[in-house]
């Protein structure tokens, strides 16, 4: 074995040491390096990040320009740029999923953050150029050594935590940092899991692609969320122009109606403050409508249009108010109507009870002075016996073809209104009016008890045969009606004839009639119905 000198053993031996040395700073070199490309990757993420929530941004004011569009999809354009801006945010979507970005992270507070600009700026100063042998100066390879200790800073895990302290910065000493994009490479170097500086600059540059493609990305919806909003404005803006000509065609003829309500209400209202504040409200919107707006300017426009609106609806409240007051006064001048009508019909009743029992017996009077039934030509009555013209004779309403004398009917009728309030039957007969050939045929078939052709009572139309029943009943209360049953005719009499009656009060109805009155007809609302 051969054992160098001394000398040359300190050569060797500081030959051993400067390569060991040289060997460690190029190490520390390294490191330094794949640490500043860390925080070039943590930094780029963070402009990931960035520019994520600026897409997010964006993608809200879409969806909030959208919804302002929604009143206006009617119009092409509106409809057009929607679709645009659709599209648009599909296709930011699909970028941010082409880049594996996670476009809602969640709680923006649980979000990743990356390392601040200063701390950034401190750890790529401080990290040192690596040297190669040929770049070790002349001074030999203890001087090498010395200038790589010298260069070469300490990385130790302490100084990052106190650099992260000062800065608010999470780091991925001990911890992963939390996804930005779901890429496994990415987030291995993100969480400092990778060390490989080739990868490491792989993943900062696939990371700066991807806040390129965000940003074109939100810069595009905003370009198209813009044009929504522009053709949104101009279709507000018609939208506004269309309703403030309506507003004011439609105020015009709230006026003109109105007047003409007014005018037929008149003064016929409970409360007459409400035709004063109609009044008051009509001027307001004729104040209204004589203003202008700029029509090039959509608030002015909107501020004329809701002016119109106001007053248009504080007179649609006025005229509410006269309508309500003036059916209340209808409802209380009818019931004032009714009250007078009511009035009258009492008095008018109590007069025809009066005269009806002055009628009853001026009847009776001229049945006691006729016992033996009537006798030669009614009073007006310019006819022959059974000659008598059937205009000159009154029909009866329960008997169809039976006729009277006018007197004759009526006193019958009441006496037929009387027996059906008893019996709840008509009077029943069979002869009334005979003509002179019916008095010949009646005189061959009965010429014991027919009288002799035109001397009959029946021929004057002032006599009945009745049935039985209503016989009997006539016998006994036809005095009230004016009806007698003849003395000749009753049991004992020359010719007894149970049946024949006889009517003996002509004049006597007309000179007791007394016309109903005339009520007065209820009042009607003058305003149309409401619809």
């Amino acid at each position: 074995m051969t054992f160098l000198s001394s000398p040359l053993r300190r050569i060797a031996a500081a030959s051993a040491v400067a390569c060991l040395g040289l060997g460690a700073g190029v190490a520390g070199a390294h490191a330094a390096t794949v640490e500043s490309a860390l925080l070039q990757a943590r930094a780029a993420a963070k402009a990931v990040e960035s520019k994520r929530e600026g897409l997010v941004e964006s993608i809200d004011l879409a969806n909030t320009v959208a919804g302002d569009a929604e009143a206006h999809l009617s119009e092409g354009a509106v409809s057009s740029a929607v679709d645009q801006l659709d599209s648009t945010v599909s296709a930011a979507e699909f970028t941010a999923a082409a880049h594996n970005v996670v476009l809602d992270p969640g709680d923006s507070e649980a979000r990743p953050t990356f390392l601040a600009p200063a701390a950034e700026g401190f750890l790529l100063a401080s990290a040192p150029q690596a040297q190669s042998v040929a770049d070790v100066p002349s001074g030999g390879l203890a001087l090498a050594v010395s200038e790589l200790d010298r260069q070469v800073p300490t990385l130790d895990v302490a100084s990052i935590e106190a650099i992260d302290a000062s800065t608010g910065v999470v780091t991925a000493t001990g911890d992963s940092v939390s996804q930005v994009i779901e890429d496994p490479d990415v987030q291995a170097v993100l969480d400092r899991q990778e060390r490989d500086l080739t990868a490491v600059r792989a993943a900062t540059e696939e990371l700066q692609r991807t806040a390129d493609a965000l940003d074109a990305a939100a810069a595009e919806v905003t370009r198209v969320a813009d044009e929504v909003s522009g053709a949104t404005a101009v279709a507000a803006h018609v939208a506004a122009l269309t309703s403030l000509d309506t507003q004011i065609g439609t105020a015009d003829g709230d006026l003109a109606s109105t007047f003409d309500a007014l005018a037929a209400v008149g003064d016929h209202v409970t409360d007459p403050a409400v035709l004063e504040h109609a009044a008051t409200a009509r001027n307001v919107l004729k104040a209204a409508l004589v203003s202008s707006a700029d029509r090039g300017d959509v608030d002015s426009v909107r501020t004329l249009t809701d002016t119109i609106d106001a007053a248009s609806t504080s007179l649609d409240e006025a005229m509410a108010a006269v309508r309500a007051s003036h059916l209340a006064w209808v409802d209380a001048e009818n019931t004032r109507i009714d009250a007078q009508n009511d009035q009258t019909m009492r008095d008018y009743e109590a007069a025809q009870a009066e005269a009806q029992a002055a009628l009853t017996e001026q009847y009776r009077a001229a049945v006691a002075a006729h016992q033996n039934g009537w006798t030669g030509a009614p009073t007006g009555v310019t006819y022959a016996n059974g000659r008598v013209p059937a205009s000159q004779l009154c029909s009866i309403s329960f008997a169809p073809g039976q006729m009277l004398q006018c007197d004759a009917a009526q006193a019958l009728e009441r006496a037929d209104a009387a027996y059906m309030a008893e019996t709840g039957q008509h009077l029943s007969f069979t002869d009334t009016y005979r003509s002179y050939a019916s008095q010949v045929a009646t005189r061959a078939a009965k010429p014991t008890t027919a009288a002799v052709p035109g001397t009959s009572n029946h021929g004057w139309g002032m006599a009945v045969d009745f049935d039985p029943a209503s016989a009997a009943w006539m016998t006994a209360r036809g005095a009230d009606f004016g009806w007698v049953h003849p003395a000749w005719a009753r049991s004992g009499g020359a010719k007894p004839e149970s049946w024949h009656l006889e009517f003996v009060a002509p004049g006597v109805a007309d000179a007791a009639a007394t016309a109903a009155p005339e009520l007065i007809p209820h009042v009607a609302s003058a305003l149309p119905d409401a619809a």
